[in-house]
């Protein structure tokens, strides 16, 4: 396979990373960076996993339904003050 010299830039981080990684595996950087160029441009061709997320009941009480988190906690937060301290 032919190679042409070229020239890019990219981060000192990212390229301190791909020598760690040519350290550790042993193998030319060069290698190791057409490797995960490879490994990234093939990823784009992939269809992306779906998920699926089974919703579950809280057990909210009725007056509590249809809050937002925050109003949720809120209301949480000022029934222990008055459990706690009194009223």
């Amino acid at each position: 396979m032919p190679f042409m010299r070229t020239t890019i830039n990219i981060s000192d981080a990212l390229l301190e990373e791909l020598r760690e990684r040519s350290r550790r595996l042993g193998r030319p950087l060069r290698q190791v960076a057409e490797d995960a160029l490879r490994r990234g441009l093939s990823s784009e061709d992939a269809p992306a996993a779906k998920v699926r997320i089974k919703p579950f009941r809280l057990g909210l009480k009725p007056a509590y339904r249809g809050m937002s988190l925050n109003q949720l906690y809120d209301q949480l937060e000022a029934e222990d003050v008055i459990r706690n301290h009194g009223s």
